[in-house]
């Protein structure tokens, strides 16, 4: 009976030793030092509650990213988890080089994430992706030129009309610019519900109404005066926010970081609201994603790991670190982290107020029914007639019938 025991024992000690472990490769974009501990805590965490399970990570340049995976693919040596935007995963598709996850998941899993985020990496019915964080615009504004204008801080605009009335006042009482918008044709006719291409994606869909409305607003803007005549957009935004020579700033939250360490003196009268929805009540954020390469070797594996790091907990945790958001329902304002801190902090102000704003978040980086390759020059037609006709070369109307015209011929 002892002799059993012990060569019951030995047997037990080399089956321990000679177990086979699975050894997972997971792939981030340019995270790598800043979010070392990070990412090392994630990893520890999941090898401890999924024993026989190893993570190995791998942080690639976010310029060669899509290159470098393209290449394991072909090569037979995928990762078996990828993080990504959502182009690149729609490219990848495309070429059936990502893996369904459905069957990978339970609609308990799929629950957590706000649904139109899921709807987003759908295709033909089946699901690719799964989001990660993102950063959606919010409202950064100065309450000191409010103040000037005999405007209430506590009260920023709500809606573009209001931003219009709004930047009037701001004009007329300080000699000041209402804001600086970043002009793109096709995000604001998108965040206007306009639909900009036929299903089939050979013909322009975007000259109604809607759209002339939102060209005539802008028009408003430029010849009544109330924005840069330069048309600057980002980078002149963030220059002239920083010199306090405009009041309100439509911008990403890693924004006020900047603010905040070049500006002292704004940042100290910044405050931030949410940003104005559009009529299709949307709000536009790149996404992050992870994704399953179509030829991983470990897919279950694969799955599990992603809903690890994108589970509430961790996302919360991730955020404490960077200027982002949850993807999942369960956001930062029910955080006592974030709660606490927003009583004297603007950025985790700032994450909670846009946290809230999850519901609306699409991730509009691309055009519906437009194949990817004639993104570019779209985008390119319809940005150039915008802007000459928010500088007065043509009436709202004849600027839409153009491009109509122009992008027409980049369809077929």
């Amino acid at each position: 009976m002892k002799k059993l025991m012990i060569l019951t024992l030995v047997l037990l000690i080399a089956f321990t030793a000679f177990a086979k472990t699975t050894k997972i490769e997971v792939w981030t974009l340019s995270l790598s030092p800043w979010f070392d501990d990070y990412m090392n805590d994630v990893n520890k965490s999941f090898e401890e509650a999924n024993p026989g399970v190893e993570v190995e990570w791998v942080d690639v340049a976010y310029d060669a990213g899509l290159q470098k995976l393209q290449a394991a693919i072909a090569a037979g040596t995928a990762p078996d988890v990828v993080n990504m935007n959502t182009i690149w995963a729609i490219d990848l598709v495309a070429l059936e080089a990502l893996t369904p996850m459905d069957e990978y998941l339970t609609e308990v899993d799929k629950y957590r994430y706000w649904p139109q985020l899921l709807a987003g990496n759908t295709i033909d019915e089946q699901l690719y992706s799964i989001p990660w964080y993102a950063s959606p615009q919010i409202l950064i504004y100065n309450r000191e030129i409010f103040e000037e204008a005999g405007l209430d801080p506590d009260n920023p605009p709500e809606t573009w009309e209001e931003m219009l009335e709004v930047s009037r006042i701001i004009k007329e009482k300080t000699g000041k610019y209402g804001f600086e918008p970043t002009i793109s044709g096709f995000e604001d006719l998108m965040l206007e519900g306009i639909q900009l291409v036929s299903e089939d994606g050979k013909k322009a869909t975007f000259n109604t109404p809607d759209a002339i409305a939102k060209l005539n607003w802008y028009k408003t803007l430029f010849e009544e005066d109330l924005i840069p005549r330069t048309l600057g957009g980002y980078t002149a935004g963030r220059e002239n926010y920083s010199a306090g020579k405009i009041a309100m700033y439509p911008v990403g939250m890693s924004m006020l970081k900047h603010i905040q360490e070049n500006s002292p003196s704004i940042y100290a009268v910044t405050d931030v609201a949410p940003l104005p929805l559009g009529k299709a009540e949307m709000l536009k954020s790149a996404m992050m994603n992870f994704v399953i390469p179509v030829n991983a070797e470990h897919k279950q594996e694969a799955a599990d790991y992603i809903m690890w790091i994108t589970s509430s907990y961790w996302q919360v945790e991730f955020d404490k670190h960077a200027s982002i958001v949850p993807s999942t329902k369960i956001g930062l304002d029910t955080d006592p982290y974030f709660v606490d801190k927003a009583e004297t902090d603007l950025q985790a102000k700032a994450q909670i107020m846009a946290s809230l704003s999850m519901e609306y978040v699409r991730d509009i980086g691309f055009i519906p029914g437009l194949e990817q390759e004639k993104f570019a020059e779209f985008r390119r037609v319809l940005d150039e007639i915008f802007m000459d006709a928010i500088k007065g070369d043509y009436t709202a109307e004849e600027a839409l019938e153009l491009a109509e015209e122009e992008i027409n011929k980049v369809l077929r």
